[in-house]
C-alpha cells in the first residue's frame, strides 16, 4: 500500500426483511461482524476505520471505539438510515445507500483521497499486497458468465438495466404485469466483487455512487452487475483484477463460511459482542 487510507466497513447487524439473506440471526451477525473488525484491527497497515451501520439494532458505539483503540486504531462510527427500497430492490440497494450516506457524514472519508471498502464479517489477509493504490480504483473481477442460455429478447432488453428508469420498468413488468422472469431477467455478465475494493473518493462519487439505484436483485441485476456496467463505461484508469482476493469469513447472502479466524479473535469477538448490545 503506497499510503494508509481509511478502511470503510459496512455493517448490517439485523437483516430485517431484506430479501436473499441467509444469515438472519442478529446475534450470529453481530459476532461475525466483530470477528472481521478485530482481524482488521490487527493489521499493522490499517490506520483509521470507519464502521457504518444501517440497521436499527441499538449498540454501544463507544465499545467499538475502545476496542479499536486497544489495538492502536482510530475508529469512527457512522449510523445511517435504512431505505424501504432495500426490501423491494435487494441488499445491493441497501449497501449503496449506506455508502452514500456515510460519505456525506464521515469526517475521515471527507478528508480522504481514497478509501478501501470491505463488507462487514469479512477479512482479506493479503489485502496490503493486492491493493497497491494503482489508478482510480482496484476491483476484483469475476469471469464472464455464458450468455448463450439467455433468450434473444433478454439480450435485446438488457441495456434497459443500465438506467435507473429502465431498471424500474423491468421490475414493474415482472411484478405488476406478470411478465415471466425468463423474458426479462438480466443477462449474465461479468461481475465486480463488491465485498472488497479500493477506490478514489471522487471517482466513486462520479462513476459508482448511483449504481445501487438500478439494483433489482429479483431480476438478477445485482450491485455487482451495476458496478461492472458503470466501470465498463468509464474512461478513467482502473485495475480490474482477475484473481480471487482470498476473503475469509461468513457470507450473509448464502450463509457459507470460508476459512477460519483464530481462536483468539473468535474469543475476543464473543466478549465484544456481549458488551456491544445496549
Amino acid at each position: 500500500m503506497k499510503k494508509p487510507v481509511p478502511l470503510l466497513i459496512t455493517a448490517t447487524l439485523d437483516s430485517g426483511k431484506t430479501p436473499y439473506v441467509a444469515l438472519s440471526s442478529t446475534s450470529a451477525r453481530i459476532e461475525a461482524h466483530m470477528e472481521g473488525l478485530l482481524a482488521w484491527c490487527r493489521e499493522p497497515w490499517v490506520g483509521s476505520i470507519v464502521l457504518a451501520k444501517n440497521c436499527s439494532t441499538k449498540i454501544r458505539s463507544e465499545v467499538l471505539i475502545q476496542a479499536a483503540a486497544s489495538h492502536g486504531k482510530n475508529l469512527e462510527f457512522v449510523q445511517t438510515g435504512s431505505s424501504p427500497k432495500t426490501i423491494r430492490q435487494g441488499k445491493g440497494y441497501g449497501e449503496g445507500d449506506m455508502i452514500r450516506q456515510t460519505l456525506e457524514q464521515s469526517a475521515l472519508l471527507r478528508e480522504a483521497d481514497d478509501f478501501i471498502k470491505v463488507t462487514g464479517k469479512l477479512f482479506c489477509p493479503n489485502a496490503e499486497q493486492l491493493l497497491l493504490g494503482a489508478g482510480s480504483g482496484e476491483f476484483f473481477l469475476a469471469l464472464h458468465h455464458s450468455q448463450e442460455t439467455a433468450l434473444p429478447i433478454r439480450q435485446w432488453l438488457s441495456p434497459l438495466y443500465r438506467s435507473e428508469k429502465g431498471s424500474a420498468v423491468m421490475a414493474f413488468l415482472k411484478n405488476s404485469m406478470r411478465v415471466p422472469w425468463g423474458l426479462l431477467g438480466a443477462v449474465p455478465s461479468a461481475l465486480v466483487d463488491t465485498r472488497l475494493y479500493r477506490v478514489n473518493r471522487n471517482f466513486y462519487l462520479e462513476v459508482l455512487s448511483g449504481a445501487y439505484r438500478r439494483v433489482q436483485d429479483a431480476m438478477g441485476y445485482t450491485l455487482e452487475h451495476a458496478f461492472y456496467d458503470n466501470l465498463a463505461g468509464s474512461k478513467e484508469s482502473v485495475s480490474l483484477l482477475n484473481i480471487s482476493p482470498g476473503i475469509i469469513g461468513v457470507s450473509g447472502s448464502v450463509g457459507t463460511r470460508a476459512g477460519e479466524f483464530s481462536e483468539e479473535i473468535r474469543a475476543e469477538a464473543r466478549n465484544l459482542a456481549a458488551c456491544l448490545v445496549a
